[in-house]
């Protein structure tokens, strides 16, 4: 029993390192294809300058800002994975998750957010470069959570 107990603490402190390092490490490759033109809409864009309209928020202290807040975010998505897909082996679970992701962010909130477009408004290389994004962010919160799961499950079979 005290064992479990430990399991499960280890592996929901494991998600939350998970989300945020994924949310922030994703979150700052988004910025860089920005910034390189890969897509029109930062990170900022899409987090803080939807409903902050202060002067700050068109900085890059703003993009700092809106990659801490995709980390803070990210654990609760990461916890989801936790929650319902810990179990699932492999790299085609991840990618759903990330399909399903994507979907839900650019096709069902952005057209409900102030100043960003949808997928259906962006351009080809902004949602291939998105989706691309949205797929390497779930496949690295889903296979991490995921081989963390399987090799506690050895541990304790062993």
């Amino acid at each position: 029993m005290q064992q479990n107990r430990k399991t499960a603490s280890r592996f929901n402190r494991s998600a939350v390192v998970t989300g945020f390092v994924g949310g922030v490490l994703w979150s700052a490759i988004a910025w860089v294809a920005y910034f390189f033109h890969f897509t029109d809409l930062s990170v900022a864009d899409f987090v803080l300058r939807s409903w902050v309209w202060m002067p700050w928020a068109q900085t890059w202290v703003a993009e700092l800002i809106s990659i801490f807040i995709v980390g803070v975010l990210s654990i609760l998505i990461a916890c989801l994975y936790f929650l319902f897909l810990k179990k699932q082996q492999g790299i085609i679970p991840s990618i759903i998750f990330g399909v399903v992701l994507w979907v839900l962010v650019q096709l069902v909130l952005a057209p409900i957010i102030h100043g960003v477009d949808s997928a259906f408004q962006a351009n080809r290389n902004a949602n291939i470069t998105t989706m691309c994004l949205y797929l390497l962010y779930a496949v690295f919160i889903g296979y991490s959570i995921s081989f963390e799961y399987q090799q506690s499950e050895e541990y304790q079979d062993n």
